[in-house]
Order: C-alpha cells, then sequence, then structure tokens
C-alpha cells in the first residue's frame, strides 16, 4: 500500500469511527453505552481528534501565579508546537511560538524569569514582547527586515479566567470567555480566582487521554479507586448539576467527619450548595477542576499517543491554606504525598483500560446516571469531529 492509500485508508478510518459517535447525539442514559474499543486505540482517530479539536480548542495551560512578576515565564509543547507564556516588562501577559526565526530552535524552555528569550543555537535575541533585537553578525534588525526576514515570534491566542491560563493555536477561533460566562455562577462563592498551587503534576499517563477526561468527570467510580476519598465524598451522595457546549458539571456531598472534620471549619464561610457539596467540573476538551470547600485539583490531559498522555496541573487550595503549607515543609510534603497518591489511583486504572481496550472480550457496558457527564462529553466530540471533518 503506497503513501496515498494509507491516508486514504486512515480517513476512512477515522470518519468511520466518527460516524458512530453521532449515535450519542440522540440517545440517553438508560440506552447510551460507553465508547467503543477502537476510540481508545486507533491512531487516525487521534490524528482527526488533535486536527479538528485539539488544535481548535482552548487548553487550560496554566494559572496566573506562574507569570506574576514581569519576566516571568513558562514554556509548553501543544502537539508539536512549542509555546512560551511570558509577563513583558510593561506587564502585558503573552503567548507566543517559542521557534526561533532563524534556524527554528527552540528559543526558550522550562521557567524562570528573564530580560528576554536569546537563542541557544545562533543567539538570536528577542524581547519579551517577542520582537527581534539582535542577530550576531547579520546586521541590523531593520536590514534583516528589508530583506523579508520575519522579525517577531508569532503571538498565540491567550484569555484568563478566575486564574486560570487558557491558548487557543487556532487565531480565527471565538473567544473563550462568552463560552465559559455561564459557568461562573456555579461556584462564584469558591473564589476559585485566589487559590493558590500547593502542588504541581507534570506527569506522562499510560492511556488514551479520553480514558483520563471519562474518570475525572464522573463520581461512580470513586468508591471503587478512591476509598480514602469516598469517606468524604461517597459515590451515593452524586448529583448531576448542568451542562454547557464548553463545559459540563456534577456535584459530590461533602461529609466532615474522621480525617476531613476541620475541612468543615472553610465549609462554614459558604452559604446554599456550596456548604455541603462540591462541584466537579470537566472544561470540554481535555480539563477537568475538581472541588472541595478547601481548595481542588486541576488536570490538564494532553494526548502524546493513543496510549501516552501527558498530565499538567496542580493542587489548588485557599490563600490561608497556602500560608500554612508553605510555612510547614511536613505539612507540604504530606498534602503532596495525598494529591500524587489520589492521581495515582487513576493513572493506574488507565493502564488497565488501555490494556483491556484490546481484549476480544471487551464491549461497551450501558452508562448510569452517574456517568452523565460522559454524555455530554461524547456528544462534544461528535459535534466537533463531524464539524472539523466536514470543514465547516
Amino acid at each position: 500500500m503506497n503513501e496515498i492509500d494509507g491516508q486514504n485508508s486512515s480517513h476512512e478510518e477515522a470518519r468511520w469511527l466518527i460516524s458512530r459517535l453521532g449515535a450519542y447525539l440522540e440517545q440517553d442514559i438508560g440506552e447510551a453505552r460507553a465508547l467503543p474499543m477502537e476510540m481508545y486505540t486507533s491512531k487516525a482517530l487521534l490524528e482527526a481528534e488533535r486536527e479538528h479539536i485539539l488544535k481548535r480548542e482552548w487548553l487550560c495551560i496554566g494559572r496566573l501565579e506562574q507569570v506574576e512578576n514581569p519576566g516571568d515565564y513558562f514554556t509548553v509543547e501543544l502537539f508539536g508546537e512549542p509555546v512560551v507564556i511570558v509577563r513583558d516588562q510593561e506587564g502585558v501577559l503573552r503567548a507566543m511560538s517559542a521557534v526561533c526565526r532563524h534556524r527554528y530552535y527552540s528559543v526558550v524552555e522550562g521557567s524562570g524569569n528573564t530580560t528576554a528569550f536569546k537563542c541557544p543555537y545562533h543567539q538570536w535575541t528577542y524581547g519579551l514582547d517577542g520582537s527581534l533585537r539582535g542577530a550576531p553578525y547579520m546586521g541590523s534588525v531593520e536590514s534583516l527586515r528589508s530583506k523579508g526576514q520575519s522579525d517577531r515570534l508569532p503571538e498565540v491566542r491567550l484569555e484568563t479566567w478566575l486564574g486560570f491560563i487558557f491558548v487557543n493555536l487556532d487565531p480565527g477561533a471565538a473567544p473563550l470567555l462568552p463560552r465559559l460566562a455561564d459557568a461562573e455562577p456555579h461556584w462564584h462563592e469558591l473564589d476559585v480566582e485566589s487559590w493558590r498551587v500547593s502542588n504541581w503534576f507534570d506527569d506522562i499517563w499510560p492511556g488514551n487521554w479520553k480514558s483520563a477526561m471519562e474518570t475525572a468527570i464522573e463520581g461512580y467510580h470513586l468508591n471503587g479507586l478512591h476509598p480514602d476519598i469516598a469517606a468524604f465524598m461517597p459515590t451515593k451522595s452524586y448529583s448531576f448539576e448542568a451542562t454547557s457546549d464548553q463545559w459540563t458539571l456534577f456535584r459530590m456531598g461533602t461529609v466532615f467527619e474522621g480525617e476531613f472534620a476541620e475541612q468543615g471549619v472553610y465549609a462554614e464561610g459558604l452559604t446554599g450548595i456550596d456548604r455541603t457539596t462540591a462541584p466537579q467540573f470537566g472544561f470540554f476538551p481535555n480539563c477537568t477542576v475538581s472541588c472541595t470547600q478547601a481548595g481542588g485539583t486541576w488536570l490538564t490531559f494532553l494526548p502524546l499517543d493513543v496510549d501516552r498522555t501527558r498530565v499538567i496541573g496542580g493542587a489548588l487550595v485557599l490563600p490561608e491554606i497556602y500560608e500554612a503549607v508553605e510555612a510547614d515543609e511536613a505539612v507540604r510534603e504530606a498534602l503532596a504525598a495525598y494529591t500524587n497518591k489520589i492521581n495515582g489511583e487513576d493513572a493506574s486504572a488507565m493502564v488497565a483500560l488501555q490494556r483491556n481496550a484490546g481484549s476480544a472480550y471487551a464491549e461497551p457496558g450501558l452508562l448510569c446516571e452517574m456517568e452523565r457527564c460522559l454524555l455530554y462529553f461524547y456528544r462534544y466530540l461528535a459535534q466537533q469531529l463531524e464539524r472539523g471533518i466536514n470543514g465547516s
């Protein structure tokens, strides 16, 4: 089979799988089943997801506290695109390609604070606003510009919301904030914008990114995977709350007893439903924020392959808790160990799910009410992929 035939075959495979997703637009809980096994193993579908969803949608990649001061920066690679987030000397927050305009080396990696970006390859230097400041032995920037040389790192779309940083690789994408405005009333009392990250995550989980997203947006698995959490948020306390084209939300009831008794003080300062339950958000396509009254966990899932997912995020806590954690190394290590344990339990599930997706006996079972958010995730995938593959 030649290369063109191979491309056509992959395209047809993706179209067939996407057509199967269309069934979820008509089904409801009681008839809808989990995704077919091929959805987790098809490289053709993953390529379609990258091209028609992940490279076109708003992705949560950080928190404002990472770039609080002029010169602060961090980098992230999004599907082959190195991106740098930086606060420039005027205080403007920017997202830019980190690829040098000379010989496409990365001008910066990692995180830190700097006054300029200097490419390690040939020392071309860029200001924090992305403008070329110097190219050794090649004359002035003006003379290079007159010859048609690109003299600025390309900008990447960036928006912030409640302390989170989102970027979008599609320059023509619709703005993010109007799509999230209706989510704010569901957790406005928690003051998420003031929360601080006590423990950062950056790991590789051995499974499909959709498995990770699925696990994070349903409460059915708590008694099984997370018995420690289930004592605080029992599976039976689940209740679906709301959904939209950009997000979905369920709540878990909170029980302030035993080792969780001390957290009750933070609930006392809240009113209404937030006093007794905790919102669990899923932001399409690949981000979740699971809350308690004292903080939460943010995770973003970035597929590396059909069976490998980079997971970035952090454990978020109230400012007063953050100060206490920073002041006591033992408390900081204990909190990190706890959150890493929970993440590890989810990662272990991905190992088994990905392995068994290839089993001849594996078949998608019926979804229960506690998995309702999965149905909305599947509908989102169906709509976005169908729109993308048809060029609309």
